[in-house]
């Protein structure tokens, strides 16, 4: 039952403030000087040789009736290491040249499709810098017995990298696409199943261009068979509307695409399993599948204990209010004042507790007409988490410390359907038009039950208590897009429009019972008990329009105009109410914390962009000016505030392919942040009586630049690849915490604007083979490191954080044949922060570990697996340095026609010592928190698979085979 709102609305006239505009600082261009010199140097180191005088030329012709062949691939290795040297293609009467050639001695291959390959080895000197090899005569296949051509196992095209998948073999039985995506250079899959790719998340995976479950990666790669992928793409994702355009507008998201074997395209696919083991664990799964052409039907299901799931845990219930993030750039701030790290053990993920699942989904794709694509999906999860934990907290308080310790049992019930919609209108080859709703609702029960006590670095008792917590919400999140594009008959002259419509809405109901005693030394002093029920009603309604034309300047050069209109309307409604004795009731108000809160954000403006492309690079340089007006309503308790906001954000980025083996991208972009509801909202949260926060009404929004920069290379021939990402932003006017602490242990925080907000990250991996006979194992590298500068308010005096963050890895991947395969590796990650007001509060700290991956494939259909996993950590509070081993092995048995069915047996933890584990450090406090996480169990499970797969157009899939005439 709800309880009638106590506050009226009232209309009150609304005040303006103006600030001037955020300018470039020289100490920014300094620190960017040195991440810009490092990669300037990777790109050009090459460009600037000396001595490259040599020349190769040739014409490249039919062996059959002498024809020339035109775009045949002509590749000059390094003959010491096979490793590229220079690409070129030949022309339309098959001559091809390749010039600046050091002096030395060299392999030309030269490839076309459909024909054999053929080497030839040749030297340049300087007395004989010219080699002419005359007509190349080139034999078709269909003329050769046993050749078998395949594609290369990874090709560059432009900012794509494309792994061809049968060049990365799975032999583990019921591989998924998450064992794939383990074996590829420069991909990395953590335990919990996040993805990264050249050092950037993942965040959408596609099969064959369409989407699956919506945006939703893991339903995706934990849930589709390995062997059915041809080809793994990974990109950046340009905006439909960059697409279309052709110019960046800096939304892009990292992606994988997944293209299917043209033979597993059409048929009925999927498995079905359950099983169930010691201590009450249980698990089922079904995934199938139905493809034909034009059409794609999917169901997935599971219900389990065991904290297996095959999705990422989404959340429609996280209103802040923030509506529309500001620039037309987008993207947050980041926080860098919480270096936040965490190690946790196998199976319980980054989620903390024993969570039991109940999912299903299904999803329809058709685009059997051709100018109609529709996508269509529905998907429920249910999960039950049970945890309990035990948090230490160091707060460094003036030249001392307090130790806050909180044991305690947390739970949570959600449940959750998602639906997702697309269609996508080719209405002519001039017009088309996208829609994509979504729809999200959410209903989640919370509970907290915890005791805490505070002391001073003597042993002195400063606080205790209890505090017991509940919440029952539900909500949902509307969103819908709808994009029209035209084209006009003069190419490059285009014309489209955006319009995004949204609302979120949120309905909560919590209830408190908190008791808090405080002490003057070891004697007891004052009791504070807090008996309350609060009602939250919160709904935010955004509206982003955005028109684009674009008029090309010449061959290669576009000028595109922008105009566009942002807005966010944002309502939150609390009410609480204390308990009454003589009425054993909730009836009494409390006005303190009770308010209604209303927050809008508007952003008009206007843009211009140009861009050219020039044979092997391109670039863009523009500006959008930008008018923006925030204002915030405290109805009842304080005047309005009316904040406007006058922007220029620029934009540019260049992209250089050498070719398409190599290339390099350098972005920048400067876009603005609002503050959130939450923020804004001057209400205090007392659900953690010693840690109270507060809105602040008088916050700006913030401005930040920020640069990214990716180099990716790779030789095809020798399997060696190379990834550089880094990423450098600096704010201005930066949302930071502002924290008030007390003798108890307690804190108020609340939010101020700082200037000086830094941070810089620099990730690299290199890959490469070793070869070991007839068979070879594969080898990479991982280096990483962060760097933050960051501020907060402690006591009313600006605190400086500087963050420091150093990774490294190895891992080694070996199969022999089809007998066995082992992967191991190492890591180990450094953190140290720095405060300036605190300096006893410094922290380093460290973790590291190892992984081993061992699978035998023994006669008669047996498979033995086992991973081994070591955590070390050190520099952490005592009791909080836990080393640890988690030791899962399997043995399978395979049974059936065409080995579809799956015995298996298998033995969770072994040796009985999952740990799990998490380091918080922040403005003014260092977090430890042990928690609950899944032990030893054994279980037995039953997998059926199911695989009938059509003929299309007769052909059937060619199994992979060596390229004939590789280097090894």
């Amino acid at each position: 039952m709800r309880v009638n709102r106590f506050i009226t609305h009232t209309d009150i006239g609304l005040q303006r403030q103006t600030i001037s505009k955020p300018i470039f600082m020289h100490s920014f261009l300094h620190k960017l000087f040195f991440l810009s010199l490092l990669a300037a140097t990777l790109f050009t180191a090459d460009t600037f040789a000396q001595g490259r005088i040599g020349l190769v030329k040739g014409i490249i012709t039919d062996s059959l009736n002498g024809k020339p062949l035109a775009n045949a691939t002509i590749n000059v290795l390094d003959v010491t290491d096979s490793s590229l040297v220079s690409f070129a293609r030949s022309k339309e009467t098959g001559v091809f040249e390749i010039s600046k050639l050091n002096t030395g001695d060299f392999l030309m291959m030269v490839s076309y499709t459909g024909f054999a390959k053929i080497i030839k080895k040749f030297s340049i000197s300087a007395s004989e810098p010219l080699v002419d090899f005359g007509s190349i005569q080139m034999v078709s296949n269909s003329n050769l017995e046993g050749v078998v051509v395949v594609a290369a196992p990874v090709t560059i095209k432009g900012d794509t990298v494309e792994f061809n998948a049968g060049s990365f073999k799975v032999n583990k039985p019921n591989a998924v696409v998450e064992d794939l995506l383990k074996r590829l250079p420069g991909v990395e899959v953590d335990k919990d199943g996040n993805i990264k790719a050249n050092g950037q998340d993942i965040k959408r995976v596609l099969v064959d261009g369409k989407e699956f479950f919506g945006t939703d990666p893991k339903l995706a790669t934990r849930n589709l068979q390995a062997d059915m992928v041809n080809k793994v793409q990974v990109f950046e994702k340009k905006s439909d509307q960059s697409a279309f355009t052709g110019f960046d507008d800096g939304n892009t998201e990292p992606t994988i695409n997944l293209t299917l074997k043209q033979d597993k395209r059409s048929g009925v696919f999927g498995r079905v399993s359950g099983g169930a083991g010691t201590e009450e664990r249980y698990q089922a799964n079904a995934n199938i599948n139905k493809f034909g052409k034009g059409e794609q039907l999917s169901f997935i299901g599971q219900a389990n204990n065991i904290n297996q799931q095959g999705f990422s845990l989404m959340d429609a219930l996280s209103f802040s209010g923030g509506g529309a993030a500001g620039g037309r750039g987008g993207g947050g701030m980041g926080n860098l004042g919480s270096s936040g790290f965490s190690v946790q053990g196998f199976g319980g993920g980054a989620q903390q507790g024993i969570t039991a699942t109940e999912a299903a989904g299904l999803n329809y794709n058709n685009f059997k007409n051709t100018k109609l694509d529709f996508t269509s999906s529905y998907f429920f999860n249910g999960t039950h988490l049970d945890n309990d934990f035990l948090t230490r907290r160091e707060t460094a308080v003036a030249d001392s410390f307090q130790i806050y310790a909180e044991p305690g049992t947390s739970g949570r019930d959600n449940n959750n359907h998602r639906i997702n919609l697309g269609l996508d209108w080719k209405m002519d080859s001039f017009n088309s038009l996208k829609i994509t709703p979504s729809f999200t609702y959410q209903n989640t029960e919370n509970f907290t039950s915890k005791t805490f006590a505070t002391t001073g670095i003597k042993g002195t008792k400063l606080s205790d208590g209890l505090n017991n917590s509940s919440s029952a919400s539900e909500g949902y999140n509307l969103n819908v897009n709808v994009l029209y594009r035209h084209r006009f008959k003069r190419a490059g002259r285009t014309f489209s429009t955006e319009v995004r419509v949204g609302d979120n809405m949120s309905d909560a109901e919590g209830a408190q019972f908190t008791v808090n005693n405080s002490y003057n030394g070891f004697t007891a002093g004052r009791r504070d008990t807090l008996d309350q029920r609060n009602f939250t009603d919160a709904q935010t309604g955004t509206l982003n329009v955005t028109a684009r034309y674009t008029e090309p300047m010449s061959k290669r050069s576009l000028l595109e105009f922008s105009a566009f209109h942002n807005q966010s309307s944002s309502e939150r409604d609390q009410r609480t109410f204390n308990y009454n004795k003589v009425s054993g009731d909730y009836d009494i108000p409390n006005t303190r914390l009770t308010n209604l809160f209303d927050n809008d954000y508007f952003t008009t403006g206007t843009g211009l962009k140009f861009r050219e492309n020039r044979e092997g690079w391109n670039y863009t340089i523009g500006a959008d000016l930008q008018r923006a007006e925030l204002k915030s309503l405290l109805q009842g308790k304080s005047e309005p505030i009316a904040q406007t906001f006058y922007n220029v954000l620029p934009n540019a980025q260049i992209q250089i392919g050498k070719n398409r083996y190599r290339n390099f991208r350098l972005f920048y972009n400067g876009n603005t942040q609002n503050p959130s509801v939450t923020q804004l909202q001057p209400i205090e949260d007392i659900s953690d009586p010693l840690n109270i926060t507060k809105g602040n009404p008088n916050l700006k929004q913030s401005f930040g630049n920020t640069f990214r920069v990716n180099y990716t290379t790779f030789d095809p021939y020798t399997m060696k690849s190379f990834f550089l990402f880094g990423n450098v932003r600096q704010t201005f006017n930066a949302i930071v915490n502002s924290d008030s602490l007390f003798n108890n242990g307690g804190r108020l925080s609340t939010f101020d604007n700082v200037d000086g907000v830094f941070s810089a990250s620099l990730n690299g991996n290199m890959g490469f083979p070793v070869n070991f006979g007839d068979t070879r194992a594969n080898i990479n590298l991982g280096t990483g490191a962060s760097y933050g500068e960051n501020k907060n308010i402690l006591n009313k005096q600006e605190n400086e954080i500087n963050t420091l963050n150093l990774t490294g890895r190895a891992s080694a991947t070996y199969m022999f044949k089809e007998l066995f395969d082992i992967t191991i590796g190492g890591n180990i990650n450094w953190n140290k922060v720095t405060y300036s007001l605190q300096a006893a509060q410094n922290t380093d700290y460290m973790s590291y570990g190892g992984d081993l991956d061992l699978n035998f494939y023994l006669p008669g259909g047996f498979t033995v697996g086992n991973t081994v996993a070591y955590t070390g950590n050190a520099g952490r509070a005592e009791g909080f340095n836990p080393n640890f081993t988690l030791w899962n092995a399997y043995l399978s048995k395979s049974l059936l026609k065409n080995k579809r069915g799956e015995v298996r047996v298998t033995a969770y933890d072994l040796l009985n010592q999952n740990t799990g584990l998490d380091r918080t450090s922040s403005g003014n406090f260092v977090q430890d928190t042990r928690y609950l996480v899944l032990k030893q169990y054994f279980m037995v499970t039953f997998t059926y698979n199911l695989s009938k797969f059509g003929n299309i157009g007769g052909q059937r899939g060619r199994q992979p085979g060596m390229m004939m005439g590789m280097p090894r």
